[in-house]
């Protein structure tokens, strides 16, 4: 290793010249991180939720920081739903016309499901606990749940590989399937002028899946609807990283503890401080310096891993081991 060589952390946590797609980004933890890679470079991102109005107000909300960049045309809505795969092959379409690839996606949609936790915590008999434990399932909930936290990971993700595939091949990257031990994917750095690539940038096309804390809590966090399909989205996550490898996707996982959000919006304002170690939720800048560091040349060595950001909650609450 070259320790005499020049550490910049302005060039390794940066989003410059990506090209992200982030789904749910139009309020919580999305819109935080899309701020955060507005801010720093991203050249275009696209924002995917149902409600188009919600998308409209967050492109507003950011394009008036006064730390946005002076281009207007970074970022764009795109009105589509994850659980419906025509939906999103639309939104994939619009997307390989507009730029031709994506450097990073984003899994970012959920919802929180059958709120049973706390009615299986506060029980006081077991016809309480029992009922608890069922709410729900006589609707959709659960499917619904299930749909959009975890089938979501993987159909979004399937759609997107060819776009995937595309940044790697702009970055000088060959396309295709590299198997073997040792066996190295090739490089053609001749071009990368003409593409705006650094040099010494390496990065690989990535994912990066949102899941949460509740993915490795046995304690019930909201329901167990949501521990049990943010466990599911964060296997998935893992899953990915080792079979498309071979392929040059990276995989990565969040898990992000309580932080403002519609979610998050009914708990007490206790919450945070007799919870959390910390003695607070997360806020933009917790978001922003993990993401910053996952999509940039920092965490070009990244893969499979799954990062926790929680203020130590799951050093206090019963956790998987």
């Amino acid at each position: 290793m070259d320790v005499l060589s020049q550490i910049n952390p302005s060039s390794l946590f940066s989003a410059k010249g990506l090209v992200v797609v982030i789904t749910g980004g139009g309020s919580g933890i999305g819109l935080a991180i899309a701020a955060a890679l507005h801010q720093n470079g991203a050249s275009k991102i696209y924002i995917i939720g149902r409600r188009k109005n919600v998308l409209d107000d967050a492109i507003a909300k950011l394009e008036s920081s006064p730390s946005a960049p002076k281009s207007s045309n970074v970022l764009s809505a795109i009105a589509a739903d994850v659980t419906d795969l025509s939906s999103i092959k639309q939104a994939v379409a619009q997307i390989e016309q507009e730029t031709g690839y994506v450097d990073v996606l984003i899994n970012n949609a959920g919802v929180l499901g059958p709120k049973s936790g706390q009615p299986i915590h506060d029980a006081t008999s077991i016809e309480a606990v029992r009922d608890a434990m069922i709410m729900g399932m006589d609707g959709n909930d659960w499917s619904q749940a299930f749909e959009i936290n975890t089938k979501a990971v993987i159909g979004v993700s399937a759609l997107f590989l060819p776009l995937l595939e595309a940044a790697n091949t702009r970055r000088g990257w060959a396309p295709g399937r590299v198997t073997g031990t040792g066996n190295a994917r090739a490089r053609d750095t001749s071009r990368l002028n003409e593409t705006g690539v650094d040099a010494d940038d390496d990065r690989m096309a990535h994912i990066i899946t949102v899941a949460s804390v509740a993915s490795y809590m046995r304690w019930i966090s909201a329901g167990l609807a949501y521990n049990a399909t943010k466990a599911a989205a964060a296997q998935l996550g893992k899953i990915m990283a080792t079979f498309l490898a071979e392929w040059g996707v990276r995989s990565n996982i969040i898990c992000p503890g309580p932080y403002p959000s519609e979610m998050t919006a009914s708990n007490p304002p206790v919450y945070g401080t007799n919870q959390i170690p910390q003695g607070r939720m997360g806020h933009v800048g917790d978001m922003a310096g993990l993401v910053l560091f996952m999509v940039g040349k920092a965490g070009a060595y990244m893969n499979g891993v799954a990062q926790i950001t929680d203020g130590g909650r799951t050093a206090v609450f019963p956790s998987t081991y």
